[in-house]
């Protein structure tokens, strides 16, 4: 593996306040790595040999069923990290991981010299011990999300989190992905994600305007989350 250059590193969160020595380091075990639309980095149970940095396009973590049916995990975009728990800790992959879009744009960081440089380097395993935290932290939230009953209030717990802009007469939020995967995301299906917007629409909550949402109801959008209100639309 020959390398990239550190300053590709230094805008990562993890490497932000490393030193030099460090980021050269690391810089050295990694390489780039461009995919298209639903090409797989690597699948459940397979050797956990590297992990990655999404720099541009979105990669999302799934497994399988018994019958089959993905269970989604999570959606990664720019600057999010994943399997880095798998290099340190574990035999094999968890889940699978697929790229989104074309192109989807990676840093790729081989696992085996990673660990070996980890244990000489305090500063590097202070940065990974932030950076599983964060994780931690996010699967806490995504358990708390799926945990939500209602497919209404999957929504809108999830849309409370994304960054939002005011706009006119109300709050426009953008959907980072494919309205497919967002039901994925929330474990409903395309059908009842639909309908639940129908339903939001017709109650003046919020309507739909192609990749992102227009919240016109803020409050109601909290009493959805919180299971104050529900529209139905279980699932």
């Amino acid at each position: 593996m020959s390398g990239i250059e550190p300053s590709l590193l230094r805008g990562l969160p993890h490497f932000r306040s490393l030193p030099e020595a460090s980021l050269a380091a690391v810089a050295r075990l990694a390489r780039l790595r461009t995919c298209r639309a639903g090409e797989a980095l690597f699948a459940e149970g397979e050797p956990a040999r590297a992990f990655y940095f999404v720099r541009s396009g979105a990669v999302k973590l799934y497994r399988l069923g018994r019958e089959g049916r993905e269970q989604v995990l999570h959606h990664l975009g720019p600057g999010r990290s994943f399997a880095e728990a798998a290099v340190l800790s574990m035999p094999a992959y968890p889940a699978h991981a697929v790229a989104l879009e074309t192109p989807t744009e990676l840093v790729e960081v081989a696992g085996a010299p990673f660990r070996e440089r980890l244990a000489g380097d305090g500063e590097l395993a202070v940065a990974m011990v932030a950076s599983l935290s964060m994780w931690l932290a996010g699967l806490a939230d995504r358990v708390e999300e799926l945990s939500l009953t209602s497919a209404s209030a999957r929504l809108a717990h999830h849309l409370l989190r994304r960054p939002a802009r005011r706009e006119g007469e109300g709050l426009a939020i953008p959907l980072e992905m494919a309205k497919k995967e967002l039901a994925q995301h929330l474990a409903m299906t395309p059908e009842t994600l639909s309908r639940v917007l129908r339903r939001w629409q017709d109650a003046g909550i919020a309507r739909s305007q192609g990749t992102r949402l227009l919240v016109l109801d803020e409050q109601r959008l909290d009493a959805l989350a919180e299971g104050r209100e529900d529209l139905s639309g279980r699932a």
